[in-house]
Order: structure tokens, then C-alpha cells, then sequence
């Protein structure tokens, strides 16, 4: 009966010892930094400051100065498209501040091809390209 219940139990810690190395593999590999599924896509809208946006209804012409301010102190900036929805700004990776490709378009209309990615009632986009709407 001994042999048995030391059989059992160091079956049971190797099952366990065997499940937390997977779910740390599985943790690890879903866990990185590189964008995985998206969907290309070209939108149009305009660029918006979220945080004033969002807190005190400001954007447009009038608020290109203050907008310029957030974008360099990192504040996460969003395209508005026509149907109201506003879609945040990813990088691509920790080394990527999408901040730097939206700031020569602040509160401006401009068209965007990149990686859209939905997950969690947020939708963001990868940018690969931005341009001043015609």
C-alpha cells in the first residue's frame, strides 16, 4: 500500500510539474510582443487627442497646439472615422511609438492602411501608412 500511494503521489507531482511547464510555454508564447492575426485595412477619418477628446469634447483646428503637447508626452492619441467609432493607435512592439507617425497629422483628416486588431471592445491599428486625406 506504501509503494502505491508513493506512486500516486509522485505521479500526481509530475502530472503537476508537467502542467505548469505547459501553461508557462502556452503563457510565454501568447505573451509576446509581436501582433498576431489583424486584418489590413485603409480608413479615413480624422486623428484625435483621446484624452481631451474624450474628457472635454476638444479637437479641430483650435486644438492642433495643445494636441501636439499630449502626442509628445506619450497621451494616446485615435482616428475618428465618419460613423463616430474611434480606432486607437498600436505599435508595433515596445520599441515602436506610433505617436511618432500620427504627430505631423494632429487634428488633421488623413487615410491610413495598417493592421486593425479587435480584442475586448477595443479596436486599434498597426500603422504602416498615414497620409493627408484628399
Amino acid at each position: 500500500m506504501r509503494r502505491f500511494i508513493g506512486a500516486l503521489a509522485g505521479g500526481l507531482i509530475a502530472l503537476a510539474a508537467a502542467g505548469i511547464a505547459s501553461a508557462d510555454t502556452s503563457m510565454s508564447s501568447s505573451a509576446g510582443h509581436g501582433m498576431m492575426g489583424g486584418m489590413k485595412v485603409t480608413l479615413t477619418g480624422n486623428v484625435v487627442d483621446l484624452s481631451c477628446y474624450n474628457s472635454m469634447g476638444l479637437h479641430g483646428p483650435t486644438h492642433v497646439q495643445c494636441a501636439r503637447a499630449c502626442n509628445l508626452k506619450g497621451q494616446p492619441f485615435g482616428l475618428e472615422t465618419s460613423d463616430g467609432k474611434i480606432i486607437t493607435f498600436y505599435g508595433a512592439g515596445p520599441n515602436d511609438n506610433p505617436n511618432a507617425k500620427i504627430l505631423p497629422f494632429v487634428e488633421q483628416k488623413v487615410t491610413i492602411t495598417g493592421m486593425e486588431f479587435t480584442a475586448h471592445g477595443i479596436t486599434g491599428i498597426h500603422v504602416l501608412t498615414i497620409a493627408k486625406a484628399k
